[in-house]
């Protein structure tokens, strides 16, 4: 068995390794044994001495081109560590992984007070940062709707997350906004620029869909890889630019006697289900109706991300 590593990404000063010292300090990863922090830069929050003697913590820099299969083992065999967080630069492409480092864990973080600066000019690198993380932390969050675009931008690229927002005291944010459409209605009817709202809201809150019937328009995508008699219901997902536009939705049940024609454009009436495949719960819609539409235009058709 190899060494059990968690991944800590995100731009410099975004709060890494306050994570990494809090959740030692607090033991959210229980009893870790000695533990080797290798940092892939060096920010503002220091690994001080007392610390490290404290909380059982070997700490280590290593630059770009010291990120070396020798270096690396070297540290390992001086160390002994039981566990080995590896704090990433998210600009070092390509760095070298010894074989024996088991990764259970990627966990990206993120500071809400500089969100959207970096985002509308570095979707790519967020895209990038955030699409294989199964958890995401947004530091310095507060309460307003900006922080929960925040949020539905980051679900939108990466929706199996767990995304979690601390505000600036390391307490938890919780969002309540308002759905852009009534939930109350014996039909659940969903305007075409509403569909992201509904599929992050339909993931997070199972209680307000479950075997409620909703209405939207959507694309019927067929696909080899789905279970026979299924499609998507999906739409395209702007979540970086044009040239990586990302399919989303739920897959839809279907009989015999029901005429869906592929990659058509249709109005969908349909009942929510939330059932169990391996363990993880997964949406998937009983087709009851649909209406052929005419196809919007390609703007139109696209989930724009806040």
């Amino acid at each position: 068995m190899g060494i059990p590593v968690i991944i800590i990404k995100g731009i410099l000063e975004s709060g890494k390794s306050y994570f990494i010292k809090d959740a030692l300090i607090r033991g959210d990863f229980g009893d870790l044994g000695r533990v080797l922090v290798l940092s892939q830069e060096e920010g503002i929050t220091e690994f001080d001495d007392e610390f490290c003697k404290k909380y059982n913590v070997c700490y280590e820099y290593l630059d770009y081109d010291e990120w070396l299969g020798k270096q690396i083992n070297d540290l390992v065999r001086k160390h002994k560590p039981q566990v080995v967080f590896i704090e990433q630069n998210q600009t070092w492409q390509n760095v070298f992984m010894p074989s024996y480092f088991d990764v259970q864990q990627v966990i990206t973080v993120i500071d809400g007070s500089t969100f959207n600066v970096y985002f509308n000019s570095m979707r790519q690198f967020f895209y990038d940062m955030v699409k294989d993380s199964e958890l995401v932390i947004i530091n310095r969050a507060d309460y307003s709707q900006e922080t929960a675009n925040t949020k539905n931008n980051l679900k939108m690229i990466n929706p199996s997350a767990e995304i979690i927002a601390l505000d600036i005291n390391g307490n938890q944010v919780t969002l309540a906004t308002e759905l852009p459409f009534d939930t109350s209605g014996d039909i659940i009817k969903i305007g075409l620029k509403h569909f992201g709202a509904f599929y992050l809201d339909s993931i997070e809150n199972k209680t307000r869909y479950e075997n409620k019937t909703v209405e939207f328009e959507c694309m019927a995508l067929f696909a080899d890889t789905l279970p026979p008699k299924t499609f998507l219901a999906g739409r395209g997902a702007l979540t970086c630019c044009v040239d990586d536009i990302q399919t989303i939705g739920h897959i839809c049940a279907y009989t015999d006697s029901d005429n869906i024609k592929k990659e058509s454009w249709i109005l969908l009436t349909a009942k929510v289900h939330y059932l169990n495949f391996n363990g993880k719960e997964q949406i998937v819609l009983e087709y009851l109706s649909s209406k052929e539409l005419k196809k919007p235009t390609f703007k139109e058709q696209l989930v724009q991300m806040a």
